[in-house]
């Protein structure tokens, strides 16, 4: 390789696509105040303020859709960030304005800025992209996932193939091998690599000697966590007398707590409602003529307390869906699914009449997905703790819902839901819910089980082939 060619450090990356947003979002305000001056009619104090209200907040919401995580996606991924960050700061500068100014010169600045900013970013996203992904001056870091267990060969397969745009992945399972075996390929394969992932199972002596390894050569270490260690994340640090103690709160939410979550859900929920009124009696009209049946469709979940309450859904499905097949999750081309509840199901819009669960109490805007009954006895009996998503109300979207996919193991689904009720706060909340618009429009979210098995098994035959060459 050549000395020219550097590894891509994606922490750094990261950071720099921060300072050039800023660079960039600041460059295109001071243009806005140049070609459309608002100073005049504003002030130039209001103007300044709120163009540095303007120019926070599209900084603000690209953070918590995580345009700066190590692990975004690409391009397209960015541009959606880009374009729902500047809707979302538009609204709230076109309120302010609507209030103290209600200037309609005002409110027409401020789209043509908005729309300027969309542009802009998306331009700085490209040229950086390109840069960074020419092999003649970067190349991507080895990433090595390791795992002890044959039931986590499908999760260090996913890990491989769903890191592909930044990382060059393998994967190898040390379950055959001795305790000196493992230190031996340990001090021979990770000083090959950049970064080293360590999926639950291994045990403790193995695990102690990959992570020592790691640190000892300074690279960066991903941790799969166990379900019991997911709250361990959450742990401060105190003192007893001398000793250095980790303290992990109890995983239930305060009553203060539950009181701002009803308060958010309902003011939440009467807002989504009187916006979706529309879509929901067009889509409602879409069912009632495409396909014979009811518009509506309720079914048994569970909620907090393993409660029962019945959930509503638009109907996507031919009526009495389950009368031959009996209660089982949809599939791919699923014959069950109607024309229309394809469309749907893809935009998560059959979820919008959950609004009315949200207001009745029976549900939260996030929470863990309610799940049925039948399917909750089967999954006590196959994870450990499962009941602990029961301390807090099912939700409309969740953590689950927003990092996971419809293919995501159960095991996986129960971490994520775990770790929101630890980590609980309405600052999580309201990520979540920002992270669930940029969902509905990845198709990477939708991908079912089929579609990972065709992706990862044409991957790993071409692997293969180069193996036995």
């Amino acid at each position: 390789m050549s000395k020219n060619i550097k590894v891509r450090n994606m922490r750094n990356e990261y950071r720099y696509s921060f300072v050039w947003d800023f660079i960039v979002l600041l460059a295109v305000l001071l243009l806005g105040e140049f070609f459309l001056p608002m100073s005049g009619p504003i002030g130039i104090r209001s103007m300044i303020v709120l163009y540095a209200i303007d120019g926070g907040l599209t900084l603000l919401f690209m953070y918590l859709m995580e345009k700066y995580a190590v692990a975004i996606s690409g391009l397209y991924e960015k541009t959606v960030i880009n374009i729902l960050s500047n809707i979302y700061t538009f609204i709230i500068i076109s309120f302010i304005n609507l209030i103290f100014f209600t200037s309609m010169d005002k409110f027409m600045a401020d789209a043509v800025i908005a729309v300027g900013k969309v542009v802009a970013l998306f331009i700085t996203d490209f040229v950086l992209e390109k840069i960074r992904n020419n092999p003649k001056f970067r190349t991507k870091p080895k990433l090595l996932i390791l795992g002890a267990s044959s039931n986590n060969f499908n999760r260090m397969k996913r890990i491989k193939y769903g890191v592909l745009k930044n990382y060059e992945s393998w994967y190898e399972s040390i379950e055959e091998m001795s305790t000196e075996e493992v230190q031996a390929f340990v001090d021979e394969q990770f000083a090959k690599y950049d970064a080293i992932c360590v999926l639950d199972g291994l045990p403790e002596e193995e695990y102690s000697i990959t992570v020592k390894k790691t640190m000892e050569l300074n690279i960066d270490l991903f941790v799969v966590p166990k379900l019991i260690d997911v709250g361990k994340t959450n742990a401060k640090i105190v003192r007893f007398d001398d000793v250095l103690t980790l303290y992990m709160p109890e995983k239930n939410l305060s009553n203060i707590e539950k009181f701002l979550k009803r308060a958010f859900d309902i003011i939440l929920s009467s807002v989504g409602l009187v916006i979706a009124a529309i879509p929901m009696l067009l889509i409602a009209i879409a069912i009632k003529i495409t396909s014979p049946g009811p518009i509506f469709y309720t079914q048994k979940r569970l909620t907090m307390d393993k409660k029962e309450f019945g959930i509503y859904k638009f109907r996507t499905m031919i009526p009495d869906a389950e009368k031959l097949s009996g209660p089982k999750f949809a599939e791919k081309d699923d014959p069950r699914i109607t024309p229309i509840g394809k469309i749907l199901r893809a935009c998560r819009l059959d979820e919008l009449p959950q609004i009315i669960n949200i207001l009745k109490g029976e549900m939260s805007i996030v929470g863990p997905r309610p799940e049925r009954g039948v399917f909750v006895e089967q999954f006590e009996k196959e994870i450990e703790n499962y009941d602990y998503r029961f301390e807090v109300k099912a939700g409309l979207t969740s953590l689950s819902h927003v990092y996971g996919r419809y293919s995501t193991y159960i095991h996986d689904r129960t971490y994520y839901d775990l770790f929101y009720i630890t980590h609980y706060s309405l600052f999580l909340d309201l990520k979540i819910i920002l992270l669930t618009s940029k969902t509905m429009f990845l198709k990477s979210a939708a991908e079912g089980e089929d579609d990972f098995k065709v992706k990862t098994v044409v991957n790993t035959e071409k692997e293969m082939e180069l193996v036995e060459k």
